[in-house]
């Protein structure tokens, strides 16, 4: 080799040193890169509201025509909007609100019939619609940083002390396998919906707004793919008022949020029992990252409804007030379905009236009992807590379905009435944590007996 020729092999060798390989995402980080965004053509169409009637018919119309132009923005201008009955979102929409601008939808049940299909607490039926609805639309949007309230106190919220009948019905079509067909809960039935539903969609995006007052779940994703809910605040203190749900649904991302309800802030679902099952519909690969969390009963919740099964969720950076139960993996032996694949990590919770870390297995008891659900592979890291009035660590499996491999590490409770405790586990492991200053062991000892904790 010439010495030229040498010379020029060294430099490019060089060369190729000193460029930086590319960085490795963590696999959060490629879930959130995976996610298919929403895009819009710079089409925007200002919403001008003729008149205080019909309004609800005048805004549906702007819709479908963005729609059917290829899509765009719908800009809802600052202003407060009565709107009487359901707003349906079309392909390649982006419903704007301004700051300044609310959505007061009536709260009246008559209002959002005829029915749809949707899923009641993870069972298929044509039932009242939500306030928002979304069937089989793809690349849409609510974004801005107005309002949306349903009104769900004016009627819809104290059906929930008279609506055991008509669950109960649903739960045994479901458990028969009805034909979703026959499932219809329209006129005179007691169930309420959610507020905003998204079903069998895909490319999602809800950014910026407030939503207040949901007459039961607010936020709910049902069989669909590629989520953002980012920089939202919900503040609905009702019965059931969940913040988000995704159910049955992939490649999530909800970031930024703070959730002031009066049900669990975020609860990851699949489906009950053996419509849930038959289905077969997971929820998979979702991050909920850099939240606020004060509801009035539990903060991250997998669960109940988890019979389709729920794996791969990332939880960082999340800070929960006082609530019921901080960290909450719930189901019992009608569900079936799995949970695994569970990373929590930097964590800070005020006080909780239940416990810490919670597995339940026994989520308010169980009718025929085949059907144990499978909890496997969790890692729980760097967790401040200040007051557990109830248990630190409560982990509650079942003899034959243990719940099994579960890392904590970096978990600190400052004060608790109980400690830990652990029934029908294996392979659970604690490093650098404590609860009332007192080094948890590595491998703690199962409890003698099963003990109840009757806060849910």
């Amino acid at each position: 080799m010439k010495i030229s020729e040498y010379a020029l092999l060294l430099l490019v060798v060089c060369m190729t040193a000193c460029v930086k390989a590319p960085k490795q995402l963590t696999v959060p980080e490629r879930i959130i890169e995976n996610i298919a965004k929403t895009s819009f053509p710079e089409r925007s169409m200002k919403f001008v509201c003729r008149g205080d009637s019909n309004v609800c018919r005048q805004l549906q119309q702007f819709i479908d025509s963005c729609s059917r132009s290829g899509g765009g923005k719908v800009v809802v201008e600052k202003g407060t909007y009565k709107i009487n009955g359901s707003i349906v979102l079309k392909p390649d929409v982006n419903l704007h609100l301004e700051e300044g601008a609310c959505l007061l939808f009536s709260g009246k049940a008559a209002d959002y019939l005829p029915v749809v299909l949707t899923r009641w607490e993870g069972t298929e039926l044509y039932g009242h619609s939500p306030m928002i609805y979304a069937y089989h639309a793809n690349n849409i949007a609510i974004t801005g940083k107005g309002v949306i309230d349903a009104q769900g106190g004016l009627e819809f919220a104290a059906w929930s002390e008279k609506e055991i009948k008509d669950r109960d019905r649903l739960r045994e079509m479901g458990s028969k396998m009805i034909p979703v067909q026959k499932r219809i809960f329209g006129e005179g039935t007691l169930l309420r919906p959610s507020c905003i539903q998204f079903l069998g969609c895909s490319r999602i995006l809800v950014d910026g707004v407030i939503v207040k007052n949901s007459p039961f779940w607010t936020i709910h994703p049902v069989y669909c793919d590629n989520v953002i809910v980012r920089g939202v605040t919900i503040d609905s203190h009702f019965p059931n008022n969940d913040g988000c749900d995704p159910e049955s649904t992939t490649n999530v991302l909800i970031e930024n949020c703070t959730f002031r309800t009066g049900d669990d802030a975020v609860a990851i679902k699949s489906g009950r029992d053996r419509d849930g099952r038959e289905i077969g519909r997971s929820s998979k690969n979702i991050v909920i990252r850099n939240c606020i969390f004060n509801s009035e009963c539990n903060g991250l919740c997998i669960g109940s409804e988890m019979s389709g099964g729920v794996e791969n969720v990332y939880m960082s950076g999340i800070k929960i007030g006082t609530v019921k139960n901080a960290i909450y993996f719930k189901s019992n032996k009608d569900r079936g379905g799995y949970i695994r694949n569970v990373f929590v990590d930097h964590i800070t919770v005020e006080r909780v009236k239940g416990a810490i870390l919670r597995f339940e297995t026994n989520y308010f008891g169980f009718r025929g009992g085949n059907f144990p659900s499978t909890y496997e592979h969790f890692e729980i890291s760097d967790v401040k807590a200040n007051v557990a009035d109830n248990y630190a660590v409560y982990i509650d499996g079942l003899k034959g379905a243990e719940i099994h491999d579960i890392k904590v590490s970096n978990f600190h409770v400052k004060r608790a009435k109980n400690g830990y405790y652990l029934f029908n586990t294996r392979d659970v492991t604690f490093e650098n944590s404590s609860i009332n200053n007192i080094p948890v062991p590595k491998e703690p000892e199962e409890s003698l007996k099963r003990i109840s904790l009757d806060v849910y």
